[in-house]
């Protein structure tokens, strides 16, 4: 594994793709089992693999560096993750009620917040985490990652699901 950092870094390359394909289905009628997929996307990878590291890992290790939660970069960060969870929440519900329009505008709104929030960590956020980590607090950050992909399988098989996810949206 490279460092934890370019390894975040990645994995917004590949919530990207997600990102796209629901800006293209927003154009389109696609059936709802592309924003099913859409959704274990988000739910396993997004928000269960990626911003696991950064809120449990990454940004607790900022914090000890003196960059705060209350009022600045990583509570911003944690408050739009929550954000993107109500938006995965209502576009389960839309589902639900077999609301298609409501479905795509969720998927849309969710796609806008998630753009801004990447922007600001590949920017601010991540920069800033290099330039207050030591060596030994990156080699640290590097292990516990580690335990959080372990062999892979989930990392190959998401990226796979967002590959295909766009081309879809594409096609």
């Amino acid at each position: 594994m490279s460092d934890p950092i370019d390894v975040l870094l990645e994995e917004h390359r590949i919530i990207e793709k997600v990102l796209t394909a629901f800006e293209q289905a927003g154009e389109r009628d696609l059936p709802v089992t592309f924003y099913e997929r859409g959704i274990d996307f988000i739910v396993n990878f997004a928000d269960g693999c990626h911003h696991a590291k950064e809120e449990e890992q990454l940004f607790p290790e900022m914090e000890r560096k003196g960059v705060p939660r209350a009022g600045g970069p990583i509570g911003v960060m944690c408050d739009e993750h929550v954000m993107g969870r109500a938006h995965v929440a209502r576009m389960r519900e839309m589902i639900d009620a077999d609301d298609r329009d409501g479905l795509r505008r969720e998927a849309l709104e969710y796609a806008a917040l998630l753009r801004g929030h990447i922007a600001k960590e590949d920017n601010v956020l991540f920069p800033l985490g290099r330039a207050i980590l030591d060596p030994s607090e990156i080699a640290a950050l590097k292990i516990s990652f580690e335990g959080v992909d372990g062999s892979g399988e989930c990392h190959r098989k998401y990226a796979t699901l967002a590959t295909q996810l766009l081309a879809e949206a594409s096609a």
